[in-house]
């Protein structure tokens, strides 16, 4: 056992090797959601030790990110394909004046490992407007569902306002093909990231079935030597 292990395990016991077992075997966590109002508040931020990462603002009107194509109901990009001079353009950076990504009930984000070389292992959006309920959920490389988040931030105002933005995200070690967030009647959403995190770091989980074992099998001839 490394210096780095044995430290770990004295202080966090053997909770500390299930937990990294979760995480080498595909364990999947679900973030948010929670507050947003820039790239800090991100999860994922400040984007490093990642092998590629990917950020759409659609500031640009264009949805032009590679490995990622969307499915929805009336898609478009509010203040360049739709709702141009509406007022209720709800952009992260530039409120009424920016662009985000606008469908009616629903948008799926479909990732291509083919094009990515590797399906991402973190995901994450911004919703920035609509009504309640809000539900987000994301899918592993079998696409099998992730889990489910579902809020109920929304306030009622569609003037750009930022108080409500939330953000909502996903990792998992196994990959993940696609998220889908929903609305009853109409969303924004902004911020779309996604990349591969590095997680060579992570024991593999045959190496921390053995680790585990050994400390057990430690703890019973202490115990032995005891009575």
């Amino acid at each position: 056992m490394t210096t780095a292990l044995r430290t770990a395990f004295a202080r966090h016991g053997a909770g500390f090797f299930i937990a990294l077992g979760m995480m080498a075997s595909g364990h999947a966590a679900l973030l948010g959601p929670s507050p947003y109002l820039g790239t800090a508040d991100s999860p994922f931020s400040p984007f490093a030790g990642f092998s590629y990462f990917h950020f759409e603002d659609f500031e640009d009107g264009l949805f032009n990110v590679p490995g990622v194509s969307a499915a929805g109901t009336g898609l478009c990009i509010a203040g360049t394909s739709c709702f141009v001079g509406s007022g209720i353009i709800d952009s992260v950076e530039n409120g009424q004046a920016g662009h985000d990504h606008w469908a009616s009930g629903s948008i799926t984000y479909i990732f291509d490992a083919g094009l990515l070389g590797a399906l991402p292992n973190a995901v994450g959006l911004v919703w920035t407007d609509g009504v309640n309920s809000i539900t987000f959920e994301a899918f592993d490389e079998f696409g099998n569902s992730l889990g489910t988040l579902v809020g109920a931030h929304a306030d009622g105002n569609f003037a750009g306002g930022t108080g409500e933005d939330r953000f909502y995200g996903v990792t998992h070690s196994g990959g993940i093909s696609r998220i889908v967030i929903s609305d009853p009647s109409g969303i924004e959403v902004d911020h779309l990231q996604y990349g591969l995190r590095d997680t060579q770091s992570v024991p593999e989980p045959t190496t921390l079935a053995l680790l585990a074992l050994g400390v057990l099998g430690l703890g019973l001839r202490r115990r032995r030597n005891w009575r």
